[in-house]
């Protein structure tokens, strides 16, 4: 949920400010007086720790060069006491080596240069304070989730109990999120990613490879978006079940920990039910275990089964057997391939199997489209799909429209990283 610095909240972001010179502080407390953040004043970066000792704060913006510690001294210190804070450093051009220095050790989030840009700057602030959320409301739900695990340990309650129990903080924390599609999407997949037992990638591969199989079927544009971002959640119920039936290959499961297992399709109709606008995703997750000769889950027909879940069973089961949580062991293209024609009609629609099959390239990510560099992006142009990190989060949404300001931070992260970042993009007219 995107975080508006102008919103009225009944607790206020407090944001932490630390600069020698008075002059920059109260330029940046002028800058947020309209805004509804508690804003604090530090002198020195000895003083900030003393404050942060007594007084958490969501984000800290501090200059780089100072008397005594300096910023990135001083972020080194904090990202060790306090890893949850977000980081932004103030900093001139002549202290861009520096800058790339702390940020490669993971000390800063976000460096801004002097002199900033107001909105520039705006933005940061409100994007550090939404991701600062982001971590707040995560750290509840795994203190939450660790409280009744150990209070549900050894109880012989049903399981229909246990999954109210363990999804019951998910449901409140969702009857709290605006109506924003995307915002929710975005927190409901990062839910899974932080989540140190789910695989950001994984999620990711499912999700690409269920696109393309729902554009080669010609399912109109709301079908391709929701079997989408079903795929990219398609774990989502594992967060409501115990984390030994998810961290160890399937078929090394006991009988009754399969049923264990499959309960995940409940967790997941229960964490999304408080999202009507979600419905189609949360029936394609229902049925994600059905086989078509009706012996799945829920013992559909094939007629009956959505066909979301029909393509979510073969993109899913593709990566899952790639990646070795089959087995244990991981195989090759070609082996899944064999491996999964062997249930084609049984567990598998065969159109779907097929286009897999016929289509060898389809796991490519050349195959639908060719990325660009950053050079060659304009303004204007639309960014066709989530733009993520290296550690699978999310940095620009798809459906982003390029700007001169976007594309500088873009090329500044890009060489601060030391990577060659490309992008899928369409015009303005394509997306229309």
């Amino acid at each position: 949920m995107t975080i508006n610095i102008s919103d009225k909240e009944s607790v206020k972001p407090k944001i932490l400010i630390v600069d020698d010179e008075v002059s920059i502080l109260q330029a940046i407390k002028r800058l947020l007086r309209k805004s509804n953040i508690s804003v604090e004043l530090a002198n020195g970066a000895e003083e900030a720790l003393v404050y942060l000792k007594t007084s958490p704060v969501d984000l800290v913006i501090s200059d780089m060069k100072m008397p005594g510690m300096s910023g990135a001294e001083l972020f080194t210190q904090i990202a060790a006491l306090y890893p949850n804070t977000y980081r932004v450093l103030l900093t001139g051009f002549a202290d861009i080596d520096s800058t790339i220095k702390a940020i490669n050790h993971g000390k800063i989030h976000r460096y801004v240069q002097k002199p900033w840009n107001n909105d520039a700057l705006l933005e940061v602030i409100n994007e550090g304070l939404e991701i600062a959320k982001l971590k707040q409301e995560n750290v509840k739900l795994q203190q939450l989730l660790k409280k009744q695990n150990e209070l549900l340990k050894g109880l012989n309650t049903n399981l229909e109990k246990k999954v109210q129990l363990r999804t019951k903080h998910i449901n409140l924390a969702l009857s709290r999120i605006e109506h924003d599609h995307k915002a929710t999407q975005k927190v409901l997949y990062n839910l899974i990613n932080i989540n140190p037992n789910l695989d950001g990638k994984f999620a990711n591969s499912v999700s690409l490879l269920a696109k393309r199989l729902a554009k080669l079927l010609d399912l109109s544009p709301q079908e391709i978006h929701d079997i989408t971002f079903a795929a990219l959640i398609s774990e989502i119920g594992l967060l409501g079940v115990e984390s030994a039936l998810y961290t160890q290959p399937f078929n090394k499961l006991k009988f009754n920990q399969k049923e264990d297992f499959y309960e995940q399709i409940n967790v997941a109709r229960v964490i999304l039910n408080p999202a009507q606008h979600l419905n189609p995703v949360s029936e394609i997750l229902f049925n994600q275990f059905e086989k078509v000769d009706g012996n799945g889950v829920n013992k559909l027909v094939e007629e009956e089964i959505p066909i979301g879940s029909k393509i979510l069973a073969v993109a899913k089961d593709f990566w899952l057997l790639r990646m070795g949580r089959v087995n244990g062991i991981t195989m090759t293209d070609i082996n899944v391939r064999i491996e999964m024609k062997k249930l084609g009609g049984i567990k598998y629609d065969l159109t779907i199997l097929s286009l897999l099959l016929d289509n060898p390239n389809i796991i490519s990510n050349q195959f639908v489209e060719t990325p660009i560099g950053l050079h060659e992006i304009e303004p204007g142009m639309v960014l066709k799909y989530n733009l993520f990190t290296q550690n699978h989060m999310l940095i620009l949404p798809e459906g982003h429209v390029f700007t001169d300001v976007t594309l500088n931070k873009l090329k500044h992260f890009d060489e601060s990283q030391n990577t060659s970042l490309k992008v899928i993009v369409e015009s303005a007219e394509q997306q229309s």
